[in-house]
């Protein structure tokens, strides 16, 4: 636990207020106000984190608090003597709760001068400004310097020592989408004026991507034509055994695979590579199908729709005309989930 005791009666805003103060100190005392130095002794890989604590777009938490007091020299940094010690008057306002997925960064920005206790403008004020000058209002507490500064966008340090004076060239993409990684600012803010100050979704958040799973080997069990009058046979496998497989994630336990040749379906689909077929799977009108007539021939198409008895397809490729079947001439149609490259085979 922090050795901190503060004033009774601090609510949650003073409270951040005052160790945004602290934390100023601090990083003015042992690192001589180089953040991202500062950032790397509490082991981050740079200074973004302190800046958006510096900013008002995440608090200063207990676990931030016992890093900076671990640091030789700031043992009880945020005890009673430092808060009486602190510099007064100094506030940052937009606190805001440090949650992951609902609350945005709001960095605290000015159209006028930069001035303690400054509030968010408008939408429009912000649009009035050009990108410099919302640049130089979103960065005036975070103690960013022209090299710096040059740095993250890649510029000269001319340049950035303009963009710091709200002067100078217009930001191009590039430049804000580096401002927007290293410091928390939306680079659509930044360039247009629109939106929030605050990126909504941190890049520092957890990646939590959702595993796919179902993957099991799909037997080939035959060829499909993607020209209009190639007859080809289904090798007529046995279900779950074929001509190899491709490995794919499915939940069709009846599903197959074909492998395509011909230039019907190009670009979509190139001769050679192999679709995955779901005949479980309803078919919907724009869906790629498997269509295997009566005649023997099994052909890839998009189905278009049905009317009055008769299946309506058409190839990728312009230069096939479409094609229409009766159901008498259909033996079956089943839904496409998926194109694989020839590299997705492999042998028994």
């Amino acid at each position: 636990m922090s050795s901190m005791c503060y004033c009774s009666g601090m609510n949650d805003l003073e409270l951040n207020n005052l160790r945004v103060s602290l934390l100023k100190a601090a990083i003015d005392r042992v690192s001589e106000g180089n953040i991202s130095e500062f950032g790397r002794r509490l082991g981050y890989k740079d200074g973004a984190f302190v800046r958006q604590m510096l900013n008002g777009s995440r608090v200063v938490s207990e676990k931030t608090i016992r890093a900076v007091e671990a640091i030789p020299g700031l043992r009880g940094w945020f005890n009673s003597a430092s808060v009486s010690a602190a510099p007064s008057g100094t506030e940052h306002e937009a606190y805001k709760s440090d949650s992951a997925n609902s609350d945005r960064n709001t960095p605290q920005v000015d159209s006028q001068p930069a001035e303690k206790g400054a509030t968010l403008p408008t939408q429009i004020d912000a649009a009035t400004l050009t990108s410099p000058a919302r640049l130089k209002a979103a960065l005036f507490q975070t103690a960013a310097t022209s090299s710096e500064l040059a740095g993250v966008a890649g510029v000269g340090v001319d340049v950035a020592s303009q963009w710091l004076a709200g002067t100078g060239p217009e930001l191009t993409i590039s430049q804000a989408m580096a401002i927007q990684n290293t410091y928390g600012i939306n680079m659509v803010w930044l360039t247009r004026g629109k939106g929030e100050p605050g990126v909504a979704v941190r890049f520092a958040d957890e990646f939590r991507p959702i595993p796919i799973t179902q993957w099991k080997p799909i037997p080939v069990v035959g060829m499909a034509q993607l020209g209009d009058n190639g007859h080809w046979a289904d090798l007529e496998y046995p279900v779950g055994h074929g001509d190899g497989y491709v490995d794919f994630p499915t939940r069709d336990p009846h599903a197959y695979a074909l492998k395509c040749d011909g230039d019907s379906m190009r670009p979509r689909i190139q001769a050679g590579e192999f679709v995955v077929i779901e005949p479980s799977q309803p078919v919907e009108a724009g869906d790629d199908v498997m269509l295997k007539s009566k005649d023997g021939r099994v052909m890839i198409k998009r189905f278009l729709y049905k009317r009055q008895g008769r299946t309506h397809v058409i190839s990728v490729n312009d230069a096939h005309p479409a094609m229409s079947f009766t159901d008498d001439e259909i033996d079956k149609m089943h839904f496409v989930r998926a194109i694989c490259r020839p590299s997705a085979w492999r042998p028994e």
